[in-house]
């Protein structure tokens, strides 16, 4: 029986998919997973020491990227993990000076908590190589970041996993492909069931985990697409600049970089810093900044001058949010159109 979903036939999406468009994005894909290999040899991971792990450690430059940053924001080709808490990272330095552990952790110091923590990665990784999947379902810590885990194993391992992260889209892809999806379980077990679902279907016969990923959330994506009004400064003011650069943005320079920012909490804090403000009011903006930094490629975007004028529709290329440096200039609120970008492909109205 073919599987159908919102209308669309697997089995006739399978045969139109043009598996060659994906080659350049599979490239990048497994130059980023020789970066994460290079920099974190699985030898070295039994003494990786926690300032090359965490987050919000302000790490000298010369260290390169933590592996928690490199896994969220400067591995995209691998399949997102971006946004929401950082709690995904089971523990990371919090701006407040504080360190934030996962429930199985609290109540240990940063150095023992990451003993732990860094031992049951080593374990998984040990399990995988032996082919004892079953094992991973014992690490308890690992529980408590399974989209980082999951990526991590993928990226390791990717003959054994797929480049597909969230446990909701993994159950839903499961139940696509006709297998019964189960609740309460690792992300990594589902993401193992729904890669023998993948092996079982002559439809994929041949497919990388990069080629059935791109195809699976291009026809199925159980994400919810988003279309963001966005004006380009106030009166849109700013809207040549945008349209003429291929992006558009929001933000404030008083804020710097939102990549930094580890929650919507840490934003807030930032935010009622520079203007204070209701709590609510404050926090709710962050949420939405936080949104969209991370933005996914094909989300869409309208442009608008005032309540009736669109300047133009248009898509997101590239979800990689960058700090834009413009002139120097400073907002009195946050009302004002500032500098924190993504690229976008503009279309007249």
């Amino acid at each position: 029986m073919a599987s159908m979903t919102n209308g669309v036939d697997l089995r006739t999406a399978a045969a139109e998919f043009d598996r060659t468009a994906v080659a350049d994005v599979e490239s990048a894909a497994e130059d980023e997973r020789k970066q994460v290999l290079s920099q974190f040899p699985l030898e070295e991971w039994a003494e990786l020491p926690l300032e090359r792990y965490a987050l919000g450690q302000g790490a000298p430059p010369e260290s390169g990227p933590t592996y928690c940053r490199l896994m969220e924001f400067g591995t995209p080709h691998l399949g997102s993990i971006k946004g929401g808490s950082a709690a995904k990272h089971i523990m990371y330095h919090h701006n407040s000076g504080e360190w934030r552990l996962a429930a199985p952790l609290r109540g240990m110091d940063p150095q023992e908590a990451w003993a732990k923590l860094r031992g049951q990665f080593v374990r998984a990784f040990d399990a995988v190589g032996a082919g004892d999947f079953e094992a991973l379902d014992d690490l308890e810590v690992l529980w408590c970041g399974q989209t980082l885990v999951t990526k991590s194993l993928a990226t390791y391992f990717p003959q054994h996993f797929l480049p597909i992260y969230a446990a909701e889209h993994l159950r839903t892809f499961v139940t696509l492909l006709g297998g019964e999806a189960q609740a309460g379980v690792p992300a990594s077990r589902t993401n193992r069931q729904l890669r023998e679902l993948v092996r079982t279907r002559e439809e994929f016969e041949g497919w990388t985990g990069q080629e059935v990923m791109r195809f699976l959330y291009k026809h199925f994506n159980p994400r919810q697409r988003t279309i963001w009004k966005i004006a380009p400064g106030e009166r849109g003011r700013l809207w040549e600049e945008c349209r003429d650069g291929g992006f558009i943005c929001v933000g404030w320079e008083e804020l710097g970089d939102l990549g930094q920012y580890q929650s919507d909490t840490e934003l807030k804090q930032a935010l009622d810093a520079h203007w204070p403000r209701s709590s609510g009011g404050s926090l709710t903006l962050a949420r939405r900044l936080l949104a969209f930094r991370d933005l996914e490629a094909g989300d869409r975007v309208v442009a608008n001058r005032g309540m009736d004028e669109v300047l133009a529709t248009g898509r997101v290329d590239d979800p990689r949010v960058r700090a834009r440096h413009r002139r120097a200039h400073r907002s009195l609120c946050p009302r004002t159109y500032r500098p924190c970008w993504t690229p976008w492909s503009a279309r007249g109205r």
